[in-house]
This record gives structure tokens, C-alpha cells and sequence, in this order.
């Protein structure tokens, strides 16, 4: 079998991410009928995925968990701005607006991508990404019904607010590490910043909350459910997308992410028997187009200097 290229390995990364975000739903609605709170669930994904990542790092490369005090600091820094404001704003999100405002909105991201990566890596969007950006905001709206939204239930202003946080946060994600590439180890932030996003949420957490759903009567069916969302869905999804930027360049990689619009809203259709309706079929195939444009294009000048 023929070696991936940088091109399709920071490509299938990019894809993987967000395909298991897509998927994260399933999860969380049976924790939530269980009784653990949104900030809980937040606090158990950081926990969980920052604690697998450690012993991951201390058996695979022990020098990856070498930090400095500063270091430590930014990495607390860098959870808690990225991981944690993504993982609670999410849920503040989708309990006060529509999901489908609430997913537009996250999808924000991109553009925060490709700002930032002008204002601090004085990097220029060329014409193919803001198109392709463009793109796929407008399948993303498609794909979230909005059109067929009421607009009386869209104008809660802390949850449009904690939407375009979650955009912000998820552009954080990607930016912060590589702002201090020359002087961290990307897994080395990843794993620090995912328990310092726990240390940060533990304030905010309930303990018992979380102890009575797992030793409640549907306390097989939590475990595994927490599992799945820290280890699959966060650890998982979270180390694929930033992984993805050592192939490829942020912006496109904050592009793919989109796929996770269309991947919950399969979910949605497969699993919840949600309706899907014609517009936002054309709404998931406009994502994926517009997804995958930038990357066909680096391909084809590959090709063509090779």
C-alpha cells in the first residue's frame, strides 16, 4: 500500500477530527438524561483525555511531559481559553439558542483562523480560502435549517454570545500551539492543556452530580459514555485536529473542520430520526466542497512541481 503524502496525512487528520466531534452528541444527550450537569461533562472530557495522554506520553516518549514552570502556566492558559471555553460555551449554546443557530455560529472559527494568522503571523488569506470559507458558511447554514429556524427563538443574546465564544475558542485551539511551536512540543501543550482546562473546570463542577450518575441505576451505560467522550470524542478528536496543522496549514485545517456540521447532522438523521430536508443535503455537499477545495489545489501544484 502507497505511503500517505504530509498533504493526505494533515488532510485524513482534519477529516477524523471533527467526524468524531459529529458523533459527540450521542454521548452527551445520555449523560445529560442522567443527570450530569454540562460544566460536569466538560470537566470529565478534560480530565479523562489529559490524564490517557499522560500515560500515553510517559510509556511512548517521556520527554514530551518535560515542562517548564512558565510552560506550565501557558499550557493552563491555553486549556482553559481553548478547551474548557469550548466545552462549556458549547453546551450554554445549545441550551439557549437553536442548535442550528448555535451551529452556525460555531463555525465562526475559520474566519477567527484566518484573522488571527493575519494580525499575528501576518499571513494574507488568498482568494481560493476566503472563497472556500464563504462556502462553507453558507452549507453550514443549510445544513443547520436555519432558513426554517424561527427567528423569535434565535436572539438570546448570552447564547449567540457563548456560540461565537465556542468559534473563538475552537481557533485557539489551533493558533496557541503553534505560537509557541519553537519552544513546546504540541502534544507536550495538548496533554498540559487538557488538564489545566480540568483544573480550571473542577471549580465549577459537582462532584456529586457526577458520583450519582455513575453509581445510578444507568451507571454502566455513564461509564461508558464518559469513556467515549474523553478518550474517543476529546482526546481523539482534539489530537487529530491540532495534529493536522503539522501537515497542513491552520486555516485549512480550521476549514475541515466544518465536516463536523455534517457528520452530527448524519447522526441526527441515523440515530435521532431527525428529518433532513433537501436544502440540507445540498448544505452537507457544499461543506465538503468547500472543505476539501484548498487541499485539492496544494495536491494539484504538488503534482505539477514534482
Amino acid at each position: 500500500m502507497a505511503k500517505l503524502d504530509n498533504t493526505h496525512k494533515g488532510i485524513a487528520l482534519a477529516v477524523i477530527g471533527p467526524s468524531l466531534w459529529g458523533i459527540m452528541g450521542i454521548f452527551v444527550r445520555r449523560l445529560s438524561a442522567a443527570g450530569v450537569g454540562s460544566t460536569d461533562i466538560s470537566f470529565l472530557r478534560c480530565l479523562l483525555a489529559g490524564a490517557a495522554f499522560f500515560v500515553i506520553l510517559w510509556f511512548k516518549n517521556r520527554e514530551l511531559l518535560r515542562i517548564d514552570w512558565l510552560g506550565i502556566l501557558i499550557c493552563i492558559f491555553y486549556g482553559a481559553s481553548s478547551y474548557g471555553v469550548c466545552f462549556v460555551t458549547y453546551n450554554v449554546a445549545v441550551e439557549r439558542i437553536p442548535v442550528s443557530v448555535a451551529t452556525v455560529l460555531m463555525f465562526i472559527s475559520p474566519v477567527w483562523v484566518t484573522l488571527l494568522n493575519w494580525l499575528v503571523f501576518h499571513e494574507k488569506p488568498d482568494r481560493l480560502k476566503t472563497f472556500a470559507i464563504a462556502l462553507c458558511f453558507c452549507g453550514a447554514i443549510l445544513v443547520a435549517d436555519l432558513l426554517h429556524t424561527d427567528p423569535s427563538a434565535r436572539m438570546d443574546p448570552v447564547g449567540i454570545f457563548a456560540g461565537v465564544l465556542n468559534s473563538f475558542g475552537m481557533a485557539l485551539q489551533l493558533l496557541i500551539p503553534r505560537y509557541f511551536a519553537q519552544r513546546y512540543q504540541k502534544d507536550t501543550m495538548l496533554v498540559y492543556g487538557f488538564l489545566g482546562a480540568a483544573l480550571v473546570l473542577a471549580f465549577l463542577s459537582d462532584f456529586g452530580r457526577i458520583g450519582a450518575g455513575i453509581t445510578g441505576s444507568d451507571g454502566p451505560a455513564v461509564v461508558l459514555c464518559i469513556l467515549a467522550l474523553g478518550i474517543l470524542c476529546t482526546l481523539g478528536a482534539n489530537g487529530f485536529y491540532v495534529k493536522a496543522t503539522a501537515y497542513i496549514d491552520t486555516t485549512s485545517v480550521s476549514i475541515l473542520s466544518a465536516l463536523e456540521v455534517v457528520v452530527g447532522s448524519i447522526v441526527g438523521f441515523l440515530v435521532f430520526h431527525e428529518s433532513m430536508r433537501l436544502s440540507q443535503v445540498i448544505g452537507a455537499l457544499t461543506i465538503m466542497v468547500g472543505a476539501l477545495l484548498p487541499n485539492v489545489r496544494e495536491k494539484l501544484r504538488s503534482r505539477k512541481t514534482a
